[in-house]
């Protein structure tokens, strides 16, 4: 093969590969601002790029007890809230100001997270001890 054919080849390929989404990046997001209200951070490529807030914006509960914390994608413009490893009595949300929440649950096996909401509305994350009754939510301030 001459050397003019494997710059040939060479050059092809990397057009290629520059055209095409890398798995994994926020690049492969599918979903931006309120399109990804309601979807899955990390299915959705969203959380690739995920980072907490600076100063962090985290709640945690009167009495104590786990923390949870805004994150958002900058890529995707969207946030959720995401707690930490902690017993099933604990819930967690993200409230979108007048508008819709998305309520989880804490695991003692893996950090959990919400939905995302898009960054154009009002948000903010809440944390409470469920004891089958529910309504005494801790919640961040509106961002």
């Amino acid at each position: 093969m001459t050397t003019k054919k494997v710059l040939g080849t060479l050059v092809a390929g990397l057009a290629l590969a520059a055209l095409l989404p890398t798995a994994g990046t926020a690049e492969a997001a599918t979903c931006r601002g309120n399109a990804c209200t309601g979807k899955n951070p990390k299915s959705t490529g969203c959380g690739d790029d995920a980072k907490s807030f600076s100063p962090r914006v985290v709640v945690t509960p009167a009495g104590g007890g786990p923390t949870a914390e805004l994150r958002m994608s900058p890529s995707c413009s969207a946030a959720w809230a995401r707690i930490e490893k902690a017993n099933g009595n604990w819930r967690f949300k993200i409230e979108i100001k007048g508008g819709k929440s998305y309520v989880e649950n804490a695991s003692l096996d893996f950090e959990a997270y919400t939905p995302m909401v898009g960054t154009s509305n009002a948000y903010r994350a809440c944390v409470e001890q469920y004891d089958g009754v529910g309504g005494s939510w801790s919640c961040t301030d509106w961002h």
